[in-house]
């Protein structure tokens, strides 16, 4: 096979490739080209593209921008610049900054260190940061399995571009982040008031997840803040993931601002909050721009129950004496629970209030499910009081009162990375960074991101002795 191609100059390039097929190997089942031979097929195709490309690249960035000659040479050295159809070695070659236009200064640049700085290309990088986002690292490093790779990529190098890329995805965010913080207070949310609208409402389902502690003398564990931020009620698209291992309540702010942001919250607006009732993400509603209302989970709510009620049926079949002065106590317990869904709070509030005292009144020594019962009770009252809300007539209007959506972000972003199959010990930067990228990956804007222009073209020459074009043609 031969690939031949023309360039920029009007030479045609030539490049053969040589494919042994026999006869006898059709009964083998040997049909068609092979993933070998399209591995060798590829890695020559690239090998003669990137080949033309680096010298061409070079060849004009050898003209001088101002005077238009051509610069002095430095030397010439080679340079391996790994692809995903295999690593090319091409000549790399320094040149001379133009004595003419920068009189006094002796540096040389290598002109292939500007379009590939990490001797990597681009989509390189991305495909084993993806990969290693969502596998084992030494899993992701089995490139050379499907690609034209010689040498396999190692685990370390996975992890390493992994969290390379996961710290410029952080720093995007936080920029984007401070651009956002500074133009707060000059926004406004316009939105239509629509009757029944239930996208009228921004809504952060946020939860925690615990990761194992890489550092032996830290914790046991850590824990990540993991939400998705978006908007709509039962049924609509849960909208944008996030996760961060800053737990401060400023950081989360933050994140969860630039979030809502991207969904089409604009400063002002109605934000619920709806969380498990974990103090670490009680911080968030305080910290957001009003009207921000927290709710708790419905299903923890009824998993605070679940555990009364039992003891309730318990103490009612027993029927022993201490508990004479009971008799209704299992009902009382089904009678809150259904005036909490039916919206009657404050009722329900005030019956346990007077469960409670009641409860206290018939305590005595050494009656453990009484003093359960008036402990359980006890928390579910004073800890989560302000924020149990009407959750029948949210159900009834097609909101949200459960927060799933941050149970299956918890699942699918850590647990199933980090916790599960794949258990592994991190480091509070390494999974934040690991984090990033595979947030990244699940809301669909990697690859944008990774696009955006990072390099300079020109080189690295201090504005204030680059001469300009009027003073040149005066000289």
């Amino acid at each position: 096979m031969t690939i031949e191609g023309r360039n920029e100059f009007g030479d045609t390039c030539r490049k053969e490739v040589r494919i042994d097929k026999s006869w006898k190997g059709l009964f083998d089942g040997d049909i068609g080209f092979s993933i070998d031979d399209g591995k060798k097929i590829m890695a020559a195709l690239q090998i003669a593209v990137v080949s033309h490309e680096a010298e061409t690249y070079s060849l004009f960035r050898r003209v001088c921008p101002d005077c238009h000659t051509f610069r002095p040479v430095k030397g010439y050295t080679t340079r391996k610049i790994r692809t995903v159809f295999g690593t090319v070695e091409v000549r790399n070659p320094r040149w001379m900054l133009c004595r003419d236009c920068h009189p006094g200064m002796v540096a040389a640049f290598a002109p292939l260190n500007e379009i590939c700085p990490d001797r990597a290309t681009p989509e390189l990088i991305e495909l084993t940061a993806r990969l290693g986002s969502m596998m084992p690292y030494r899993q992701a490093a089995k490139l050379g399995e499907f690609l034209p790779i010689e040498h396999p990529e190692t685990y370390v190098t996975v992890r390493k571009r992994t969290i390379r890329i996961g710290e410029r995805l952080d720093e995007q965010i936080a920029k984007e982040e401070r651009r956002a913080r500074a133009q707060r207070h000059d926004r406004s949310q316009l939105e239509m008031q629509l009757p029944g609208d239930r996208r009228k409402e921004f809504v952060i389902s946020i939860d925690t997840a615990h990761v194992r502690s890489a550092d032996p003398n830290s914790a046991r564990n850590f824990e990540l803040v993991v939400a998705r931020c978006g908007r709509g009620g039962r049924g609509d698209v849960g909208g944008r993931y996030l996760v961060t291992s800053n737990t401060d309540q400023a950081a989360i702010r933050d994140r969860a601002l630039h979030a809502l942001q991207q969904e089409g919250y604009c400063g002002f607006g109605n934000v619920t909050v709806i969380s498990d009732g974990a103090e670490i993400l009680k911080r968030l509603p305080r910290a957001m721009p009003k009207p921000t209302a927290h709710i708790i989970d419905w299903f923890h709510i009824a998993m605070k129950i679940q555990p009364m009620q039992q003891i309730a049926d318990h103490i009612v079949r027993s029927q022993s004496d201490p508990f004479e002065v009971l008799p209704t106590i299992d009902r009382d317990i089904r009678a809150v629970k259904w005036r909490l869904w039916h919206g009657r709070v404050d009722g329900a509030i005030r019956d346990l209030e007077q469960f409670l005292a009641r409860l206290k009144d018939s305590q005595r020594d050494g009656e453990f499910s009484i003093a359960r019962l008036y402990s359980l009770a006890s928390q579910l009252i004073h800890s989560n009081r302000g924020a149990i809300v009407n959750y029948g007539k949210r159900y009834r209007a097609g909101l949200r009162v459960a927060s799933a959506l941050a149970e299956s972000a918890v699942n699918s972003l850590v647990g199933k990375r980090m916790v599960k199959k794949q258990q592994m010990r991190c480091s509070p930067h390494g999974a934040h960074m690991l984090m990033q990228v595979r947030t990244a990956e699940i809301n669909g804007e990697l690859r944008d991101r990774l696009r955006a222009p990072f390099r300079q073209p020109e080189p690295n020459v201090p504005p204030l002795f680059k001469p300009k074009p009027p003073l040149l043609r005066a000289a």
